[in-house]
């Protein structure tokens, strides 16, 4: 491979498959069955895979494509950062939006690049807090992050702007001719079916930014120094049969292969390579006007490598250190996470999605990826921020204010990659309880005004109906005695699906309200509330 072609081919394929990840992430929604890749991205990653796997204490057998992955890279190298992943085919369009194209703030051989060590750290902490049943690595982990940053800050935010922009037109004249089949056309593919809002989706956005943001300080930033997935793939690919080359007879030194490398993989005057650093980007083919550098599969005689002794290497290199020091922070944040006082909080109202496993092990199995919430049609599962501790960042939850969980719905079940969100049938979703309902008196109209509201008994979804009304007399606000109809919650059949909260007419908070737990009398909220009959 020495045409400058390749490089045009790898952008081009880089481009398509940016592509097909947007694609299947907007059709991640119902019908679930036109999407077979919903759950596709979270399973590519080996780091995911690693770390899924040892919170789980077994091999999870869905993380095969992450094996595939690591097999190719032992054939073709990191292509994989520089093709396939979006989260450096975005970070690849950064680079450009900050003019890094041809310049750097780190420099070969500087103080950085010592710096690349930080990213094997990273994935050394990650997996050892995942033994110890704290999921970080889906915080991290590339791949997690490109679908929960596109899914619940991009997206959303591109199906707004696209609606307001399209529905302001509709009373141009002339030009609502051209807009109003536009709109339709994106309506029925690439736009949302209702209006998008994510919960702490500002933070989820501005960790994305920032992430792009490092851009100002070198191309590539956060795939030279900081990925777990790339470390990953660097122990793998530096093994990998296709290999730069450089003809030395050829080479004369300008050093436009050096500067043009988007991962500072080149050194030695541009006859040396970090191999694991290579992400076959093919870059350097079209800087090269000498015809000198090559990627081949075979080993000729003039290939040259990195001695030992190089400084690139040395500060490349992980030492004892790093692995002591990596070790030491991983140990120092289990007791810290552990010990954190939002253990003692009540986290009665922190719904967990139908199916989630008891909050342990879901904390440890959930990589953070989002899909749940992504394929949610009634938009009720958000991401958390502290409302569980900081060990729960990113997690879903369901909002029942903004979207309940439909009876029979079982999409969220079906594209969570690590099962942290059990596999459930249409039949036995209907009987799974997320929680239990309870009326806040003060804030109820037949409790609090004395006059009839059946709202909540109208929308629940059980055959049975688990809200019923106990008919007495009371005082209106105008002091007269009525017949009122107090709606009461019966916990034996409430499954806590959350549409009574969301079509309780109470401006702001709901008067009815679903909690996780049973309510006990001694833990009524302020104004007390009614889950008995």
């Amino acid at each position: 491979m020495k045409s400058p072609r390749w490089y045009r081919l790898r952008g081009a394929v880089q481009l398509l498959f940016w592509f097909f990840f947007i694609i299947v992430l907007i059709y991640t929604r119902n019908p679930l069955e036109k999407n077979p890749f919903a759950d596709l991205y979270p399973r590519l990653s080996p780091h995911l895979g690693a770390a899924a796997s040892l919170a789980a204490g077994e091999l999870m057998g869905a993380f095969w494509p992450a094996l595939v992955l690591l097999i190719v890279t032992l054939a073709a190298g990191r292509f994989f950062c520089s093709t396939l992943c979006p989260l450096g085919a975005t970070m690849d369009l950064t680079d450009r939006l900050f003019n890094r194209s041809k310049k750097d703030a780190f420099k070969t051989g500087s103080t950085p690049s010592r710096a690349r060590r930080i990213k094997y750290l990273v994935l050394l902490s990650s997996l050892i807090l995942s033994a110890a049943g704290i999921q970080a690595a889906g915080v991290v982990d590339p791949l997690s992050l490109a679908w929960r940053s596109y899914g619940t800050a991009v997206y959303p935010a591109f199906d707004y702007l696209t609606k307001l922009l399209l529905g302001s037109l509709y009373h141009v004249p002339v030009v609502n001719l051209v807009s109003e089949p536009l709109y339709g056309l994106l309506k029925a593919t690439l736009l949302d079916f209702n209006p998008l809002m994510f919960l702490n989706h500002l933070w989820v956005f501005a960790l994305f930014i920032a992430l792009m943001g490092l851009a100002g300080f070198s191309r590539r930033f956060w795939c030279r120094y900081l990925c777990p997935l790339g470390a990953a793939l660097a122990l793998t690919g530096r093994f990998g049969a296709l290999k730069r080359t450089v003809d030395p007879e050829k080479c004369v030194g300008c050093l436009r292969c050096v500067k043009d490398c988007r991962m500072n993989a080149i050194h030695g005057k541009g006859l040396d390579t970090l191999h694991g650093e290579c992400v076959q980007c093919f870059e350097c083919l079209k800087s090269c006007e000498y015809d000198a550098i090559a990627f081949n599969f075979s080993m000729p005689a003039f290939e040259r490598t990195v001695e030992p002794s190089s400084p690139e290497v040395r500060g490349g290199r992980v030492s004892r250190r790093d692995m002591l020091t990596g070790l030491g922070v991983s140990l120092a944040l289990i007791p810290i996470a552990n010990i954190n006082p939002s253990y003692k909080n009540d986290h009665s109202l922190l719904l967990r999605p139908p199916g989630a496993l008891p909050e342990k092990d879901f904390l440890a199995a959930c990589v953070r990826c989002g899909a749940c919430m992504k394929v949610c049609p009634t938009n009720g599962l958000h991401p958390t921020l502290a409302e569980a501790g900081l060990e729960a960042l990113f997690t879903p939850r369901l909002v029942p204010r903004i979207g309940w969980c439909e009876k029979d719905c079982t999409l969220c079940t079906r594209v969570c990659p690590t099962g942290a969100i059990k596999t459930l049938a249409p039949t036995e979703k209907e009987t799974t309880v997320i929680g239990t309902a309870f009326i806040i008196r003060d804030l109820c109209i037949p409790w609090s005004e004395g006059r009839d509201c059946i709202v909540c008994e109208e929308v629940c979804p059980t055959a049975t109906k688990s809200i019923k009304f106990r008919e007495e007399y009371t005082l209106n606000k105008q002091g007269k005695k009525v017949l009122v109809k107090f709606p009461v919650v019966l916990e034996d059949v409430c499954i806590g699906c959350g549409i009574c909260e969301n079509k309780c007419p109470v401006p702001g908070n709901a008067a009815i309200r679903v909690r996780t737990a049973k309510l006990k009398k001694d833990e009524m909220p302020a104004g007390g509330g009614d889950a008995y009959g």
